[in-house]
């Protein structure tokens, strides 16, 4: 029995007919001039009109952060390459933005919207964030660690302000927020700061047919495609080879995620291809105002830590519940194929704190994997055990078939290891 309620598809951005190229505001190809000012003005004089397609040409064009605006589509041609600056002063001042779940004020995204409608990014060129001019300050614990605190301690978010490079906060390639008819589609995204693709809290989102290829050693925590708190949404086709998740669906994290409280909902994931990543497609951390009624289907996922992952921790609360996985193929995974965990802890939180998370009506219905440390993770907790998990026609070879704790109402049918 389906635990996924079918709702209306996507519709995506609806843009006017309309186009200027970059070059009309005096753009210069080459990689050596910013031209941050020609897209601005492009964004502007579109606007001005009611809005339209900003055509970037063939060529390399060196800019800072791009900042949309509602009816606006951005388009890459086929040899277009926008090449991001590595000075760190050109995202300043600080923008508004979710880093890890928490709200605060930091450098703006590479191309960077909030509170807009009809926006869309397309074109089969590419967007280089350069990021191994941010990846150093993965390991600069000094401002992730007072922003946690800052959302734990429900620091006016005006306050929560976190934009040197001593304090470590990355911004991400391409973060929406609060927008509303969304289509991200065609283009490859690499070298990623942080999270690349990032939708957060938008409603009638298409991500379609796009690559994302960030170094696998070299890349921290930059998540492929990370749909945060958005509703009526479709990733159809995304292939992904990154130095951490693959696809993510998150909803903020912990205390203020649960004051948020905008929940994951009406998600179909589909086609979706991991090379190399830590999840396949995952669910969680950052979890806390709920993930519900989402559609994963027909992915390959083909060098990775965890194939299907659902990861939570004593600290998040929310839920996660009606999750529908189908035809899932997995071949090399390192530790499970399936996990679902409620022991998930990173930035050294203790366990034993006192919201735990739901982790209900989760169904998986035709998985193949060639090779697992451990075919089956089901990792709950006395104080919340998962409940309604069914496994359907799953096969695995794995060193261990199963790791199962605390769950009510495990269902298997047609399961085999080899």
């Amino acid at each position: 029995m389906s635990c996924f309620t079918p709702f209306e598809l996507p519709t995506g951005a609806h843009i006017p007919a309309r186009s200027v190229s970059i070059t009309d505001f005096s753009a210069v190809p080459g990689g050596k001039v910013k031209n941050t000012l020609a897209f601005k003005q492009a964004i502007a004089a579109l606007s001005e009109q009611g809005g339209g397609r900003v055509d970037v040409p063939d060529g390399v064009w060196l800019t800072g952060p791009i900042h949309l605006k509602s009816a606006i589509e951005l388009h890459l041609s086929a040899n277009a390459e926008v090449r991001f600056s590595i000075d760190k002063e050109d995202y300043l001042p600080p923008v508004y933005t979710m880093f890890e779940g928490v709200r605060c004020y930091t450098y703006s995204a590479q191309i960077y919207a909030r509170n807009c409608r009809d926006i869309a990014v397309t074109g089969k060129g590419t967007f280089n964030g350069q990021g191994f001019s941010w990846w150093y300050m993965a390991v600069i614990r000094k401002g992730v660690e007072a922003l946690y605190k800052a959302g734990a301690d429900d620091l006016p978010v005006e306050q929560r302000v976190y934009a040197t490079e001593e304090l470590g906060v990355r911004p991400g390639l391409l973060h929406f927020i609060d927008c509303e008819n969304v289509t991200i589609e065609g283009p490859t995204f690499t070298f990623s700061p942080f999270w690349t693709v990032h939708p957060t809290w938008c409603k009638n989102v298409i991500v379609r047919d796009v690559s994302v290829r960030n170094p696998w050693v070299h890349a921290p925590n930059t998540d492929g495609c990370n749909l945060e708190g958005c509703s009526r949404a479709l990733i159809d086709g995304v292939y992904t080879d990154t130095g951490d998740d693959a696809v993510c669906l998150k909803s903020g994290r912990d205390a203020d995620g649960r004051r948020v409280a905008i929940p994951c909902e009406n998600v179909i994931v589909r086609r979706v291809t991991a090379e190399r990543s830590h999840g396949g497609v995952t669910i969680g951390s950052e979890m806390s105002g709920g993930v519900r009624n989402v559609l994963v289907e027909d992915c390959e996922f083909r060098n990775n830590y965890i194939g299907l992952w659902i990861k939570t921790a004593p600290e998040r609360g929310g839920y996660v519940e009606n999750i529908e996985y189908r035809n899932i193929k997995a071949l090399n995974v390192r530790d499970e194929a399936v996990c679902i965990t409620m022991c998930y802890y990173v930035d050294d939180n203790k366990p034993g704190a006192q919201h735990w998370p739901a982790v209900r009506h989760i169904h998986i219905d035709g998985l193949t994997c060639a090779n697992a440390g451990t075919g089956i993770r089901l990792d709950g907790n006395k104080n919340s055990p998962f409940e309604d998990i069914s496994l359907r026609n799953v096969t695995c070879h794995s060193k261990v078939n199963a790791d199962i704790r605390y769950v009510r109402d495990l269902q298997m049918t047609n399961v085999s290891f080899d």
